[in-house]
């Protein structure tokens, strides 16, 4: 006797797959391309050596920095693409929001670290004078997709909602009710998600306009007004990074839905201390900004910022293996569609 053959997945799910991966190949993109600006000192003519920046945002000052901003802008396309409604998943969104912003506003450098070419109005450090421009015209771009994007979603949604409900719906059994309840459920969890990320949103572009528009508020551009973190380069990279630092651990202690792929026990504990270390990262990236006058050149906010994304292309390459097969993931199945019929596929294949 024949056995069945494996069915090819669908278009659906091989999508979700590759852009799970594509998450962990940004990730890659971003240390590979840290690693190659350190050993070449030149590009014309070609040079090797070590010249080894403070951090990893340096790097946003040599001629790698066109792979950082489109490694960051990527990673948020592909974290925001991925929306689904655990609260792991939403972590993620609100993690995505922040993202542009480390690519938009560069991080100041010292005075030891300027080239003559670049002008500083301030003897500390500062982002140079060439770049407050570019940094002030994406915000203001980013502003207007944050806004766009808040109100074109929100109609989709209400679109869609309407259109189900004035959909014709035959007689149900029981258990159809139950499942449709269950549904329903979901769906309040969906909207709740959309609702507080695009709150996230909504507010984070505001904050951005005041501090580099407003009168008197943007003086500081980008550094402002507040003592500690100094800049807003450097505030967004502590939420970015705090946002997805409990994202592990969320995947460690909340059970997976009867529809997704359980995390094995080895998995478990992989999650449970890629958490632990990356809060403990956390930690020395903010004790590094704040002593970084007096580590005589030592890159410990750059190690700092390499152990917590190779932390989290970790966790996330080992979830994409768990999930390889789910076609119930969070992020494929709408919560708001009807349940299907007897003979109709949840997915298309």
């Amino acid at each position: 006797m024949m056995e069945n053959p494996v069915r090819p997945p669908s278009t659906v799910l091989k999508t979700h797959r590759y852009l799970r991966l594509s998450l962990v190949f940004v990730v890659f993109a971003i240390l590979a391309s840290v690693l190659i600006q350190t050993v070449v000192i030149s590009w014309r003519p070609l040079e090797f050596g070590w010249n080894m920046l403070p951090s990893i945002s340096h790097y946003f000052y040599t001629p790698v920095r066109t792979v950082f901003v489109g490694a960051l802008i990527a990673a948020s396309l592909a974290l925001l693409a991925l929306s689904g409604r655990s609260r792991a998943v939403t972590l993620l969104d609100i993690s995505a929001l922040f993202a542009p912003l480390i690519a938009l506003v560069p991080t100041g450098i010292a005075p030891s670290q300027r080239t003559p070419e670049q002008i500083c109005p301030e003897s500390g450090d500062c982002v140079p004078e060439e770049y407050l421009d570019g940094a002030r015209a994406g915000i203001a771009v980013y502003a207007v997709v944050v806004f766009t994007t808040i109100i074109v979603m929100a109609l989709v949604r209400r679109h869609d909602r309407l259109r189900r409900e004035q959909s014709t719906r035959p007689a149900l059994s029981p258990e159809e009710r139950a499942e449709e309840t269950l549904l329903r459920e979901d769906a309040a969890r969906s909207r709740r998600s959309a609702a507080i990320v695009s709150w996230v949103a909504a507010a984070t572009a505001v904050v951005m306009l005041v501090l580099a528009f407003a009168p008197g508020l943007s003086d500081g551009f980008p550094f402002n007004f507040w003592p500690f973190p100094s800049s807003i380069h450097f505030a967004a990279t502590l939420l970015f990074f705090g946002a997805f630092a409990a994202v592990p651990l969320l995947h460690a202690r909340e059970d997976e839905s009867d529809e997704q792929t359980a995390p094995a026990p080895w998995q478990r504990i992989l999650y449970r201390w890629v958490s632990r270390c990356m809060a403990g990262d956390l930690v020395v990236l903010i004790v590094a900004f704040a002593i970084r006058d007096h580590l005589n050149g030592f890159p410990l906010v750059l190690i700092g910022e390499a152990v917590a994304l190779s932390l989290f292309a970790a966790f996330w390459w080992v979830q994409t293996l768990q999930r390889w097969d789910d076609e119930y993931a969070p992020y494929l199945v709408d919560p708001d569609a009807p349940p299907p019929g007897p003979a109709e596929g949840v997915l298309p294949r």
